[in-house]
């Protein structure tokens, strides 16, 4: 009985250890599995990053091969400070804080397994970003302080909504707190051709604008009646000067002058005016075109429309008499008669603009001569109408030009522009003028013919144009013409029936 119970004390015994035995093995196994089968290898530390550095701390983060505690060790110089975190893990990551602005720290990496195989991994530095600056802000004393919070703050803020709603709030603060600015004195203003210059003073700083429209285009009913604003909005001074360019000539302009401070309310002045000059008329190119025993022709530009008057001194009696033209031109021409033959005569143009201003040329000098040289035709031109008849239809044409002096002249023409061809010609006119109009009445419908022109002066001097050709009119066809030309073409088929 004992030895029975013996027996199965010792079999029990042996189950129990064995027991113990594979448990232990299973321990030891699974702690050589997670921390490694050589206890005295330290994790490796890779992948270092500087992560978020701003203006008060930093955020390292690394990894490890196996799992291990954090730490990091760092100063402002090798005399490490100690940050750690006893979580055992393969990404790291930790939070430097409440560091100093725009400082320089240095640091190392430090990771210990459960082991405690430690490794370290040294050199690394960052520097923090500085706060924000406000320049001058020291010279308001203790408020200074509270500007840079204020700024800083703001710095802050990202959104541009809230920067929107932060910027009116300190609008409205501005108008209740801030004294408005003050205009001292009416502006000054000084005008050319195309250009105003505007200045003024205020009793403090703000910054200078212009808003004007011309007075064709100014609206005083509406909330803001000027077409353009110029000058210089960011910055801020005590005496303004603004320059307008591009204006036109002898135009009235309507301005005001619109200043603001940085913050707090704007000021405005009451509509002003003013009227740039007009472009001073200048005479160009004055020449003598032609003398003739008892006449000049002269010739000039201005270079903006201009009414001109020529006066002219007889050098042997020393007699001035004027000629002029009230229109309003930029080429002119004219010619001056009645002159005293073999005389010599001294001429100035006078020229003045719409606006009044005035000018004069520089003395020219002629002397009238016999005169050789012939008459010049141009501005020639002609109109041709079609004038029905009881038997045929015949055509009108009127022909006019132009001599630069008094002459006779005479229209010669032929049919086709064949040579040998019979000429005809149109009388002599009677009568010396400067201004020519002659009329033909027997041209046929449809029908080229050539035409030239010969003129005489008083003297004899002859010339004679160049020649023309004109294609008279066609005859229109009358609505029976019409009528009978369409019956025959529908029923033309009737023709080819043999009776």
């Amino acid at each position: 009985m004992k030895i029975t119970m013996v027996k199965s004390f010792l079999a029990k015994t042996k189950i129990n250890f064995l027991f113990w035995q594979i448990l232990f093995l299973i321990v030891f196994f699974t702690i050589l599995f997670v921390y490694g089968a050589d206890d005295n290898n330290p994790p490796i530390i890779s992948n270092i990053k500087i992560l978020e550095v701003g203006t008060s701390s930093a955020v390292i983060s690394w990894q490890t091969n196996k799992s291990a505690d954090s730490i990091i060790n760092y100063g402002l110089d090798r005399n490490y400070g100690l940050v750690r975190e006893a979580i055992f893990d393969t990404e790291h990551q930790l939070v430097l804080d409440n560091l100093l602005a725009n400082t320089t720290y240095y640091f190392q990496v430090v990771s210990t397994d459960a082991a405690g195989n430690q490794n370290v991994v040294k050199g690394y530095n960052f520097t923090t970003k500085k706060l924000v600056e406000v320049p001058g802000a020291e010279q308001f004393g203790e408020e200074g302080k509270l500007v840079e919070k204020a700024y800083e703050a703001i710095s802050q803020i990202k959104g541009e909504k809230a920067l929107e709603f932060l910027s009116e709030k300190v609008e409205e603060l501005g108008a209740e707190r801030i004294e408005t600015p003050v205009l001292i004195g009416d502006p000054r203003v000084e005008v050319g051709e195309d250009w105003a210059k505007i200045s003024w003073k205020t009793n403090k700083e703000t910054n200078s604008i212009i808003a004007f429209a011309s007075e064709d285009q100014y609206k005083p009913n509406d909330d803001d009646p000027y077409q353009t604003k110029v000058g210089e909005p960011n910055e801020y001074v005590l005496e303004h000067l603004v320059e307008i360019s591009g204006l036109k000539p002898a135009t009235t302009y309507h301005f005001q002058v619109q200043s603001a401070p940085k913050v707090g309310p704007s000021i405005k002045s009451e509509d002003r005016t003013f009227t740039t000059k007009s472009i001073l008329p200048q005479i160009l190119n004055l020449q003598i075109v032609k003398v003739e025993e008892d006449a000049v022709t002269l010739s000039w530009l201005t270079n903006v429309p201009c009414s001109t008057l020529v006066e002219y001194t007889n050098f042997k009696n020393r007699e001035t008499k004027q000629v002029g033209d009230p229109t309003f031109l930029t080429v002119h021409k004219f010619r001056i008669s009645n002159l005293e033959f073999d005389t010599t005569y001294q001429a100035i143009v006078k020229a003045e603009n719409e606006q009044g201003d005035k000018t004069q040329s520089q003395p020219i000098n002629f002397t009238t001569v016999k005169d050789e040289a012939p008459p010049v035709i141009a501005n020639i031109t002609l109109d041709s109408t079609l004038f029905p008849g009881e038997e045929k239809v015949r055509v009108q044409t009127v022909v006019s030009w132009k001599t630069d002096e008094k002459a006779v002249c005479q229209l010669f023409y032929q049919e086709g522009i064949a040579e040998g061809v019979q000429v005809n010609s149109l009388a002599l006119e009677s009568e010396y003028m400067e201004k020519h109009v002659q009329v033909i009445s027997d041209f046929a419908p449809n029908t080229t013919y050539k035409y030239w022109i010969v003129c005489k002066d008083k003297t004899g001097n002859e010339t004679k144009s160049e020649n023309y050709t004109l294609l008279t009119p066609t005859k229109e066809k009358s609505i029976l013409d019409i009528i009978i030309e369409n019956i025959e073409s529908t029923f033309g088929w009737v023709k080819k029936i043999k009776m």
